[in-house]
């Protein structure tokens, strides 16, 4: 039982990054314009590792924003996960020029691989 115990523990530290990513739901972290595409990131890995993430394939005159209560943080963010390996923030996609595509997805990178697809939002 003991040695059962002790490989659990062995598999969940080396637990690989997972992202997902769903739509915002509940009250908005920062303020925000209403023109902002909101949507809730998970990450989940190893306990206490940090991470460094990043919106790519963002179209040109767009924003990908990583929010928390405090900040949001333009293009990239690096996360140090908590004991509970678990970290939630409010990923935007926001229109900043007038002449900007109509539609913006994005990819939510992190250095170690792991990625998530973000849904066209239209503003």
């Amino acid at each position: 039982m003991l040695s059962l115990l002790a490989l659990a523990l062995v598999v969940a530290s080396a637990a690989p990054t997972h992202l997902t990513i769903e739509p915002w739901t509940g009250k908005d972290l920062v303020p925000t314009a209403t023109t902002t595409a909101k949507f809730r990131l998970v990450v989940n890995g190893k306990p206490n590792a940090t991470l460094h993430l990043q919106a790519t394939e963002v179209a040109d005159g767009w924003l990908g924003a990583f929010c928390t209560p405090n900040v949001c943080s333009p293009q990239r963010v690096d996360v140090t996960l908590p004991k509970s390996g678990h970290a939630v923030y409010q990923f935007e996609l926001i229109r900043e020029e007038d002449n900007a595509p109509a539609k913006s997805g994005a990819r939510v990178v992190s250095d170690d691989g792991a990625f998530v697809e973000v849904p066209a939002a239209s503003r």
